[in-house]
């Protein structure tokens, strides 16, 4: 399963012990998305020299894929972009209440066909973006960024000054 990491405005990176772990364990992809930096893919070397564009007065969202629905290749990598609303999405988990479409993630579909159009009609920290996600989400997790503005949805556990979706990798 996947993780996800949030790293608020003003906290330190994660160390690259810890990157490297969640990496070793989740190894079909890697992303992430601050307001200055961007960047999902396959190569984690290519991750760690996008890391070093990311400052500590941002938040960071970071992405490490362990692939159940899709293959592994860049474009099922998160995050996904909408640029209409300009968000960022990630997930962690599996969303049963969507079928994928040929070789797309379920996390895709779920951004593409539901929770995006909320984001458009209501925006992001609507109440009702925040019932559909719910709905939908089951035990996944879900994190958005639009800016400067992160939501997390779901149990994430503070370690190091950073959120996580789950601690499996430790």
């Amino acid at each position: 399963m996947c993780v996800i990491i949030y790293k608020p405005a003003g906290v330190k990176l994660p160390d690259l012990e810890t990157l490297d772990k969640a990496y070793q364990r989740n190894p079909h992809g890697c992303g992430l998305v601050s307001p200055s930096a961007f960047y999902k893919g396959l190569s984690y070397n290519s991750f760690k020299k996008h890391l070093k564009e990311c400052s500590e007065s941002e938040p960071l969202l970071i992405h490490f894929r362990f692939a159940t629905h899709g293959s592994v290749r860049r474009s099922n990598c998160h995050p996904f972009f909408d640029k209409e609303t300009n968000t960022f999405f990630m997930h962690n988990g599996i969303i049963n209440a969507v079928r994928p479409n040929k070789d797309q993630t379920d996390s895709e579909c779920a951004f593409r066909r539901i929770l995006q159009p909320y984001i458009k009609q209501y925006g992001l920290d609507s109440e009702e973006l925040t019932g559909a996600a719910n709905h939908i989400r089951g035990y996944s997790k879900f994190a958005f960024m639009q800016g400067f503005d992160v939501r997390l949805f779901g149990e994430y556990f503070l370690y190091k000054d950073c959120h996580y979706s789950n601690l499996r990798f430790l």
